[in-house]
């Protein structure tokens, strides 16, 4: 039951054209489709008979982990997945539940970084510089379309089990990452390892002289404890999972949860063998069906799907051949 790394991040949005034009114009990733859901696939995400979305899925130059799949549904959303940032923003920074979609950029970070703000989408610090176990970076957070926190990164020490050889090979990479708060490591370990088969790449908490400045990135208070555990496709250094533990802390969940219809965080796409197996597989490992397998179409054709939720509030869209 081989679970790849996740082939794309599908994102709800509000104005579709803005969010391209940040995507796609400004950080220059490629569309590879646009156009229409299909009906079957709207029933597959739970979706009422009335909701009609529009979607465009891009890449790195046709990488094929890590894509991000922009979705604008009519009439459209409500709910936002994640808004954790500003006086009003009703969700705790460390409420559990998917938390950032990473890009690397070359070094230096602020041309890049500027490149974005000039669009009008705002850096929630100054870019930081710390290390976690083997790997140092210097990271930047960005309120992006429907304040989606978008994560601009330097590897400045990475394994290649974390940064892909030539990565970034555009202007920004692919998504080589998506971070998730994670309320119970045991649990999510079971889920992402036993359950997915993934492998961790990277498992460590933040050294005491870093801590203040990943609590700033990460909008924690200071001296909060922040332990990294990354999960990945074993040989694959896109489509990462990040899993962020706040030792002895629990902020609860998040005001909206990750599922297609909603505004920011809707779905991480992986492929598989056998979604049968894992639809009986998964709910003893920590995971929740949400719509048993069944066939859609999708831009790749028909694909039978299978959606689950996972301890932290993941969605995920598990596909493998009709």
């Amino acid at each position: 039951m081989s679970v790849t790394a996740y082939r794309s991040v599908t994102v709800g949005v509000s104005d579709l054209d803005r969010a391209l034009r940040l995507f796609r114009d400004v950080m220059a990733l490629r569309v590879e489709h646009e156009g229409p859901v299909a009906r079957d696939w709207l029933d597959a995400w739970r979706l009422a008979s009335g909701v009609t979305a529009r979607a465009a899925l891009l890449s790195c130059k046709g990488y094929p982990f890590g894509m991000l799949r922009l979705v604008e549904y009519s009439p459209r959303p409500t709910v936002r997945v994640r808004h954790d940032f500003g006086a009003e923003a009703p969700d705790s920074p460390l409420a559990v539940g998917p938390k950032a979609i990473d890009f690397y950029v070359a070094d230096p970070i602020l041309p890049w970084l500027e490149r974005v703000t000039r669009e009008g989408y705002v850096a929630r610090s100054a870019p930081r510089r710390h290390v976690v176990g083997p790997s140092e970076s210097e990271e930047v957070v960005i309120s992006g379309p429907d304040e989606l926190p978008v994560l601009l990164m330097v590897g400045h020490r990475h394994a290649s089990t974390s940064l892909r050889p030539g990565s970034p090979d555009g202007p920004f990479s692919e998504v080589a990452t998506s971070s998730v708060v994670c309320g119970e490591l045991a649990a999510s370990r079971r889920f992402y390892g036993e359950g997915l088969g993934l492998v961790p790449v990277n498992d460590a908490e933040t050294p005491d002289r870093f801590r203040d400045l990943v609590d700033e990135l990460v909008d924690a208070p200071r001296g909060t404890r922040v332990h990294f555990l990354l999960y990945a496709q074993r040989g694959e250094a896109s489509g990462k999972t990040l899993l962020l533990n706040f030792p002895g802390l629990d902020a609860g969940r998040l005001a909206g949860r990750m599922q297609p219809g909603h505004l920011g965080f809707s779905l991480f796409h992986h492929d598989c063998d056998d979604v049968d197996a894992l639809a009986r597989r998964l709910p003893g490992l920590g995971g929740t069906i949400v719509t048993p397998p069944v066939v859609v179409t999708t831009d790749r054709g028909p694909r039978r799907v299978l959606l689950v939720r996972g301890p932290n509030e993941e969605m995920l869209e598990l596909s493998s051949p009709a």
